[in-house]
């Protein structure tokens, strides 16, 4: 394993260049139909299709500008009658919140819109995750603020996380740190990567 100090300068170099990255990607806009693809490999996803059939709550991310876009992916788990929970911040943890039509929304102080509301009680069933970037090992770089690390330390490891990222952002490794746990599933625009098999 990987130092912890080299380990979080590496991924300190890495998000940089991720992000430069996807600034230059949003500046030539996104392409709606990544969207679009990104919501029917997740809606293929049998683990979803259950959650949606038995009313069980699945959490997914509300996207930055920036990233690949959850928002046709949130309306097709309406649709296909899911119970649809995103995230707030609240002190250093995030907390789920569910959603639907009447929701009503406030912008956190990174500009990401987040639902008001009470927090579910209880653990999401699957969980829809953002990252800069995905290893063939499931190990998966995110923001830097290790909100999705705290969140995901202790769930089960029969609940499915799946990460979504852009096509090019799949890497055969990423540095990693005691604390990171591997992401199950990896969807991009493209494709759906299994990196543990399904029971």
């Amino acid at each position: 394993m990987d130092g912890s100090g080299e380990a979080s300068r590496a991924k300190s170099d890495l998000r940089s260049i991720i992000r430069r990255s996807r600034a230059e990607r949003r500046s030539q806009d996104l392409d709606a139909d990544e969207a679009s693809s990104v919501a029917q490999h997740v809606l293929d996803l049998e683990e979803i299709r259950n959650a949606c059939s038995s009313e069980l709550p699945i959490a997914c991310y509300v996207s930055r500008p920036e990233e690949p876009s959850t928002q046709v992916l949130r309306a097709r788990l309406h649709e296909a009658g899911a119970t649809l929970v995103v995230p707030r911040v609240e002190n250093n943890d995030l907390v789920w919140i569910r959603v639907t039509p009447d929701t009503r929304w406030t912008a956190n102080r990174w500009g990401i819109d987040e639902p008001t509301g009470p927090a579910l009680d209880g653990t999401p069933s699957a969980w829809i995750i953002p990252a800069l970037a995905i290893d063939s090992d499931g190990y998966r770089l995110g923001q830097g603020g290790g909100f999705y690390d705290r969140a995901l330390q202790g769930i089960d490891e029969d609940i499915p996380v799946v990460a979504i990222v852009f096509e090019d952002e799949v890497l055969d490794r990423v540095p990693r740190e005691a604390h990171d746990r591997r992401v199950d599933i990896v969807v991009t625009p493209d494709r759906v990567r299994w990196l543990s098999m399904p029971d």
